[in-house]
């Protein structure tokens, strides 16, 4: 597997992906998974604004509303996207990997995660698509 992994998609910026990878997976992510109303959280690695921004921009050009949850965990995204019942949502994080990695964790209503078997492969094939 490449960028996108069993339970989320991550790797080395700039090898494994890049921002226009990104932006396809915006694109893609409402589509794919019929979700219309996201929260979007990142850590603090260092690309993890400029990847925020392409990510948002292509879900709001496939018509997604997103609340930026801003700066956070990966616990307070789950706990906010089952709290206030959001259709789905994206923490920026590659978790333990080294700094130079990052990578996207998806989950649905209720804060259930996507992963490859249940919708990422899906989401795999639409980013293909787009390139």
């Amino acid at each position: 597997m490449g960028f996108f992994k069993a339970y989320d998609m991550r790797g080395t910026f700039g090898k494994d992906f890049d921002l226009a990878v990104i932006y396809r997976v915006g694109k893609a992510l409402p589509q794919v998974l019929g979700a219309k109303r996201w929260l979007v959280g990142r850590d603090c690695r260092l690309t993890s604004d400029s990847i925020r921004s392409e990510l948002v921009r292509g879900m709001e050009e496939a018509g997604a509303e997103v609340t930026d949850l801003g700066l956070c965990t990966t616990p307070m995204v789950y706990f906010f996207t089952a709290e206030d019942g959001y259709d789905a949502s994206v923490m920026i994080t590659a978790s333990h990997n080294p700094p130079g990695d990052n990578g996207l964790k998806v989950s649905v209503r209720g804060a259930v995660p996507v992963g490859y078997a249940d919708g990422l492969d899906k989401v795999e094939e639409a980013v293909n698509g787009l390139s």
